[in-house]
């Protein structure tokens, strides 16, 4: 199995955790894999600091996400959206707030 196949396999696997998980707070999660590590790596941008719950929610993502894969470590990261850069670069795009506002016109 070549390995942009098996990415996108263990993406559609953690997509299915996000269900319930997601708040306002929220603008984006990406989801990006090292087969050298093992390891998958959720960033999630929020505005503001996420609250304990945001984080438990967080937390649920990567570790619901484990017991499917368990070749794999699942971690989840944090950024707040000033510290966020447009220009990084991610495996994939777990999901993303749609902004009205910025397409008012």
């Amino acid at each position: 199995m070549e390995l942009e196949q098996k990415k996108f396999e263990l993406y559609s696997i953690v997509l299915r955790y996000l269900c319930y998980k997601i708040t306002e707070n929220l603008r984006k999660i990406y989801l990006d894999v090292d087969f050298q590590s093992e390891r998958i790596v959720l960033t999630a941008v929020y505005v503001n600091a996420p609250t304990e719950l945001e984080l438990e929610l967080l937390d649920d993502i990567a570790t619901n996400s484990n017991a499917p894969i368990p070749d794999f470590f699942v971690e989840a990261k944090v950024k707040l959206a000033p510290e966020y850069n447009e220009n990084e670069k991610h495996d994939f795009l777990l999901f993303a707030f749609f902004d009205e506002s910025r397409y008012d016109r």
